[in-house]
């Protein structure tokens, strides 16, 4: 296993893995950009090309290109380590032990998707419905659809004469367990007689699955079933499309949001490759940051009337909340996107390109529903500004303000009035995690001195400059306090050497600095050492404790004489 990873990390560079997933810019010898595991506006996620490490120095989060891809994909070791050596061209030597429980419930769903696909071949009806829907043969295969029959068992006990077992079933969500059943057996299929959609995790395996109910008895069930919340399938943290989409939403820095499979599938087919859409729930924090890694433009194409746009307020409050650009795409009235692209996918093209921003595209729904006037008016006043009091720029404020005062023929201080007028409220702006201001505790004098200290001392250790340190801190190293803080820190080690990287200039006397650190460091701790004295003054001057008191008197004035002679030196 060693020799694989060793393999992979000298075909990967860590930037090239990194900036693969987010947006990163040059800060001297390293790379930075802003963390992708936590909400912050200011960059403090560091990349060190000559380490092959990473560290955000907001959420302290840190390691190697294999730990990124864990933290940012979700898997495992094993997983990232698969992913990584899929893309270096790196063949993984064979592992001895047994494979994880949640590998081979991969391995389930995987193969309950071959199911599916193959009964889907065999029901010419469901093949049928859809290519009317406007679906070819190629993207029908590379989107792994399929079919559930109708039996109560079909897919149960296809699995089990593969080895798998009916409690992996229910784990999965493909199955339902039940005591007692008219078929036998103690689980029954969760989807039956529905076309299947795979759910895809980041990396691209099936973790779930949304199903469209497809038979004779369709107006008396669910449109639409998906798989419950299981250890593979987090539908709060799932975009559909995006393990296909990612790509393009870097090279386009943007991303289209559409409301259905359907959608989504037919925009790939399109070309408009950086599409998804959320699946079996609204809109979450967690959706934004995933997008929110790759790129800070979303265009929502949903179909959209006024009512419609309404019912949208909190994806169109979460996106911005997280510093997002929403534009809007203007479909014909009436068709979603799937059946605007299989009419004419030109028409979807455009309305992409020509999609705008979310408060100009109220404004002219208000318009096309015939508002004139007074009507105009009051639903300007209803729908648009709260939006234009919840933008953070008085330049983009202004920009509106203007609009509105030309399109209204009414002064823009009556519009700014009105506006001063409005009092935002949770439903007026959902309020995220990142609309707070990142605070991070502070850092005392001696605690600063402490980790720039230990994290030069780290860097030169990493540089091979062990024997210099030896000669230049031989006392400091004996120390006791030394040898115990440099313990603490040594889990913390990277992070500390980088931050040291990132303060320190390369080319200066990095022992001499070091040397001034460890007397700063000293003196400090004396520092410190005589504040606790002091206060075993007062509290054995209260109690009356003579013997106590001339005692920490004494070591009082002995750390003082110690700290003047620090600074004689």
């Amino acid at each position: 296993m060693a020799s694989s990873v060793e393999q992979i990390k000298s075909k990967l560079g860590i930037v090239d893995v990194v900036s693969s997933y987010m947006k990163l810019e040059k800060a001297g010898i390293n790379y930075r950009g802003c963390c992708p595991f936590h909400n912050e506006k200011t960059p403090s996620f560091f990349i060190s090309p000559a380490r092959g490490s990473y560290h955000c120095f907001g959420c302290n989060r840190g390691g190697d290109i294999i730990s990124f891809v864990q933290e940012i994909e979700g898997v495992d070791f094993l997983e990232a380590l698969k992913t990584l050596a899929e893309r270096a061209g790196v063949e993984l030597e064979p592992l001895s032990r047994a494979p994880k429980t949640d590998n081979r419930l991969f391995t389930l769903l995987d193969e309950a998707t071959n199911f599916y696909f193959k009964q889907l071949v065999n029901k010419p009806e469901a093949l049928t419905y859809l290519y009317e829907r406007g679906l070819n043969k190629e993207t029908i295969k590379a989107w792994r659809i399929g079919f559930a029959p109708d039996g109560w068992r079909s897919l149960s006990e296809y699995l089990i004469g593969r080895g798998y077992r009916e409690d992996e079933m229910v784990k999965t969500g493909v199955a339902v367990a039940q005591t007692a059943h008219a078929g036998g057996g103690r689980v029954y299929d969760r989807f039956r007689s529905r076309i299947m959609f795979p759910l895809f995790n980041p990396t691209g395996k099936v973790v779930g699955y949304s199903g469209r109910i497809f038979g004779p008895n369709q107006e008396e069930v669910a449109k639409y079933i998906n798989s419950p919340q299981t250890e593979l399938y987090d539908k709060s943290r799932l975009l559909y499309g995006y393990d296909r989409a990612k790509q393009a939403m870097r090279q386009k820095d943007f991303c289209v949001f559409v409301e259905g499979q359907f959608d989504v599938i037919m925009s790939h087919q399109a070309g408009v490759t950086n599409t998804v859409a959320v699946s079996g729930t609204a809109m979450t924090a967690e959706h934004v940051q995933l997008i929110k890694r790759l790129t800070d433009n979303v265009v929502l194409a949903y179909d959209y009337d006024l009512a419609g746009l309404s019912a949208s307020r909190r994806a169109i409050d979460l996106l911005r909340g997280e510093g997002l650009d929403v534009k809007i795409a203007k479909l014909p009235s009436g068709q979603d996107p799937a059946e605007v692209i299989k009419e004419n996918p030109d028409e979807w093209q455009k309305a992409i390109v020509g999609a705008k921003h979310y408060i100009d595209f109220m404004i002219d729904a208000l318009q096309e529903e015939g508002k004139k006037g007074l009507e105009l008016n009051l639903a300007i006043n209803t729908y648009v500004l709260p939006y234009i009091k919840a933008l953070e720029k008085k330049m983009e404020q202004a920009h509106f303000v203007a609009k509105l005062s030309n399109l209204l023929s009414i002064g823009e201080e009556a519009i700014w009035a009105d506006l001063q007028k409005i009092v935002l409220n949770n439903e007026d702006v959902k309020i995220t995690k990142s609309d707070q201001e990142e605070t991070t505790p502070i850092m005392t004098r001696s605690r600063l001195i402490e980790e720039r200290l230990f994290g030069l001392y780290f860097l030169l250790l990493a540089r091979g400059e062990e024997e210099k340190l030896s000669l230049q801190l031989a006392e400091l190293l004996k120390n006791d306090s030394f040898i115990k803080k440099k313990t603490e820190y040594s889990e913390s080690h990277d992070r500390l050497a980088l931050a040291a990287e990132l303060v320190y200039d390369p080319a200066s006397d990095l022992i001499k600095e070091v040397a001034s650190l460890a007397q700063a460091w000293q003196e400090e701790g004396l520092k410190e050492e005589l504040r606790e004295a002091l206060k075993a003054v007062q509290i054995a001057e209260k109690k009356g404790d003579r013997e106590a008191l001339a005692s920490n008197l004494q070591k009082c004035q002995n750390l003082t004489l110690a700290i003047n002679n620090f600074k004689k030196s």
